[in-house]
């Protein structure tokens, strides 16, 4: 191998170790006005921002560096809940904002995928009981109804277990296994 060669490829090589606790938040924030403000934050207690993104062009985006996976917030002032939870880890993180409570996704990493396809499944649980006692008014299908969220709640159960499973080694895995007190 030529003396270039090699000091090209140790150069590169060099380059990437360092970089390999970088992430890089992007995203779409359509439906915010330009200028907006995102915090994000670590702390889930009182949730004092770490940082903040604004909105400009309908998109969004933040870079940094991080030793560990972090659970955050990402939230408005005008808003009592997040607007999304997901995990900064190294990686492309792609962010999908929505005003909304409960439609923001995120997506891009392996366990951000996993975090964003458990909310789904969460999401879906909450709307089929929803439905179920939305038009459901009399007390003869109690019975069935209760069959049906048990079923529901059963299900839920499942994905959970199967996620922590499958993540059992890495941040979410210990996330859900320390904040979801019904694992078996």
């Amino acid at each position: 191998m030529k003396k270039k060669n090699l000091i090209g490829l140790a150069a590169a090589l060099m380059f990437s170790a360092c970089q390999s606790n970088t992430f890089h938040i992007k995203g779409e924030a359509k439906d915010f006005a330009d200028g907006s403000v995102l915090y994000l934050t670590t702390d889930l207690s009182d949730g004092l921002p770490t940082d903040s993104i604004i909105v400009a062009d309908g998109k969004l985006s933040l870079s940094g560096t991080t030793d560990s996976v972090l659970f955050c917030r990402l939230y408005v002032t005008t808003a009592a809940e997040p607007l999304l939870t997901f995990f900064i880890e190294p990686g492309n993180i792609y962010l999908e904002m929505k005003p909304a409570i409960g439609q923001s996704r995120v997506s891009g990493t392996v366990i951000n995928n996993e975090w964003q396809a458990l909310n789904d499944a969460t999401t879906l649980s909450d709307l089929t009981i929803r439905e179920l006692f939305a038009f459901s008014k009399d007390s003869i299908n109690l019975q069935q109804q209760y069959s049906t969220v048990s079923e529901v709640y059963h299900q839920l159960h499942q994905k959970i277990a199967e996620t922590v499973q499958r993540n059992k080694d890495n941040a979410l895995g210990h996330f859900i296994s320390s904040h979801y007190l019904d694992l078996e």
